[in-house]
């Protein structure tokens, strides 16, 4: 009988990679009906739901999926992988007030009650300070985009650099790093133990975790080892991560004012900007051309997970009162049952769908980027890449505000970008500000062609006062460990 349900759950994955989401559904609703997976076993199927859900862009799914696995799992390990796949999911969801998010993360801690820590480093000091950047790779993504000035604009007389991937995979990215004299190391197809045990061989003084609970938490399953002496996260993961173990949260004033550090477990690092986006030579390749006009074009290229009603009653109050306005929404994924099911709870929204075009992800998505006049954000999540990239594309960003970190990742990228003024506060606000700027066309030109220089001189692209920056925090934090 083992056989059988192990077999039919390795066929349900093997949907899921096809892109067959509603039948790997169905095939897991029949399997439940049949009640012969073990119940110590029912958290693989709980996991494969929480995957059928994020194809079929159901956040609130999700979520329950994921913590009914972490609270059916019997392997501590996994049940941790499950816990923070459910934490990243509630960022998706609306209406959650910012102290119950709080709430949630420290329960993390919990999964933590019998993990033993490396002893504590006492008396080693270098020349330069070591800083380890860990990560699950190096690749190419939207967190590299914000990460990847650090790994190579800290300056080399006062800081050694080290890089640790959690996974073997490399790509142009990861060569270019790996060319530019940083320490690499690959730590896959390690204990947890031992990866952290290589972190202390390295005798690392400031260790940064750039995942925080995306891609599983596995950096935090190492940091929880406590390999480094100050251990600190930020830019890959939007929230704190509610682990002892981590000392301290990269941050600026936009995303968490005065005020608001009681919602961390960590010591907050403040720095000027949060953020600083280094374009790709793809999108610098790309410069923004005039656009024949048919009407304004508003546009919302992200993981379509994030659009929720709330987001979806805004655009149709835009499209409302500019009745020759269009909407194209295109994903990050190919899954064309995901575009069917956004399509369908558009349309119950009742947006105009004559005026509204709904896609999969393109490898030319940078390209697409010449058909926008005017970004519009998603909310409670939005944009991060996302909307430096529309911005560095030159279209301008309409974003909300939200009342805690995640949800007001694009409002620190658009003040660092000097246009503060495309951030509202409320909805009622977000539709005024995309109103306004898309009825002056002119202006809306004008601004459009104005855009990408606006950007080259702001301190979003300024990567040596970033790193400054952030080296005067890590000082701060690590200098007991440098040669006097």
């Amino acid at each position: 009988m083992a056989e059988i349900w192990k077999a039919r759950l390795d066929e349900i994955q093997q949907m899921l990679a096809r892109g067959r989401t509603s039948m790997a559904r169905q095939a897991l609703e029949d399997l439940r009906e049949e009640g012969i997976v073990p119940a110590d076993e029912m958290w693989r199927v709980h996991e494969l739901y929480g995957a059928v859900f994020h194809d079929l862009a159901d956040a609130e799914g999700a979520a329950a999926a994921y913590n009914n696995a972490a609270q059916a799992d019997k392997y501590l390990r996994s049940q941790r992988e499950h816990f923070s796949n459910y934490l990243f999911a509630l960022h998706y969801l609306p209406g959650i007030p910012a102290d119950d998010l709080f709430a949630q993360h420290q329960v993390y801690q919990g999964l933590y009650r019998d993990t033993e820590p490396l002893p504590p480093r006492e008396g080693i000091t270098h020349a330069r300070l070591r800083i380890g950047f860990l990560a699950p790779d190096f690749r190419d993504s939207s967190s590299a985009r914000f990460y990847g000035c650090l790994l190579t604009g800290l300056d080399a007389r006062r800081f050694a650099v080290y890089a640790y991937a959690l996974q073997d995979s490399e790509d142009d990215f990861t060569r270019h790093l790996q060319a530019t004299g940083l320490t690499y190391r690959c730590l896959a197809g390690q204990s947890l133990r031992q990866q952290a045990e290589t972190i202390r061989w390295d005798e690392i003084d400031v260790l940064m975790d750039l995942g925080g609970h995306s891609a599983g938490g596995m950096g935090l399953m190492v940091l929880a080892q406590r390999p480094a002496p100050v251990q600190i996260c930020g830019i890959g993961w939007f929230d704190t991560t509610g682990l002892p173990a981590v000392d301290a949260f990269l941050t600026d004033a936009e995303m968490d004012p005065v005020g608001t550090d009681y919602r961390f477990t960590e010591q907050l690092l403040r720095l000027p900007s949060g953020f600083c986006f280094t374009p790709t030579p793809a999108m610098r390749r790309l410069t923004r051309q005039v656009r024949q006009r048919d009407g304004i074009v508003f546009g919302c290229y992200q993981n379509v997970m994030k659009i929720n009603r709330q987001v979806m009653d805004a655009w149709r109050h835009i499209l409302d009162n500019l009745p020759d306005s269009r909407l194209i929404v295109q994903d990050t994924t190919r899954l064309p049952e995901r575009r069917a099911v956004l399509c369908k709870r558009l349309e119950n929204a009742g947006l105009p769908m004559e005026r509204v075009e709904v896609r999969l992800g393109s490898d030319r998505y940078l390209e697409d980027y010449q058909q926008l006049d005017i970004m519009l954000d998603t909310f409670p999540y939005p944009g991060g890449a996302a909307t430096a990239t529309a911005l560095y594309m030159s279209v301008p960003v309409i974003a909300l505000r939200g009342d805690h970190h995640s949800a007001r990742l694009s409002a620190s990228i658009l003040a660092a970008a000097g246009h503060a003024e495309w951030i509202a506060d409320d909805a009622d606000e977000y539709i005024k500000l995309a109103l306004q700027l898309a009825v002056d066309r002119e202006a809306l030109e004008t601004q459009q062609l104005g855009l990408r220089a606006e950007l080259e001189r702001s301190p979003l692209l300024d990567v040596q006062a970033y790193c400054a920056a952030f080296s005067e925090a890590i000082l701060a934090r690590g200098g007991n460990f440098l040669e006097s």
